[in-house]
């Protein structure tokens, strides 16, 4: 074998290789990266303690989304993900909701007393 050949067979290897490299390389789905971002985002919500069960079905269809991502059916792992996602938002949107309603509760009680303060203190100076 002449050196052109044993070059051309060693540079047509590379690429073989390189292509099949590529095939099994799973593809990077952007909405996969953002469902991750999301589930963060709820974690430091606290979305576990108020928004559990939504959280949870979040990190069951992200991990979905990873396994379709690594399997190379990227549409299925955009599908995933972004199912995904929205979980993440309703158990944060949920946080919030749960989290106003104390505050305002604690706002309630807060003006009962000072008004109950008020009263006494009126009944008292008469």
């Amino acid at each position: 074998m002449s050196i052109n050949t044993t070059l051309s067979v060693v540079a047509a290897s590379a690429a073989f290789l390189a292509l099949a490299a590529c095939a099994t390389t799973p593809k990077s789905v952007p909405e996969v990266a953002a469902a991750h971002a999301l589930i963060s985002q709820a974690e430091q919500s606290d979305a576990q303690q108020y928004a559990s069960a939504d959280l949870e079905s979040a990190r069951n269809k992200v991990r979905q989304a990873d396994q379709y991502a690594r399997d190379n059916k990227p549409l299925l792992a955009s599908r995933s993900a972004q199912e995904a996602s929205v979980d993440a938002q309703v158990a944060m949107a949920r946080t919030r909701a749960i989290k106003s309603e104390q505050a305002l509760a604690q706002v309630n009680a807060g003006t009962r007393t000072l008004s109950d303060e008020t009263q006494h203190n009126s009944d008292t100076q008469q």
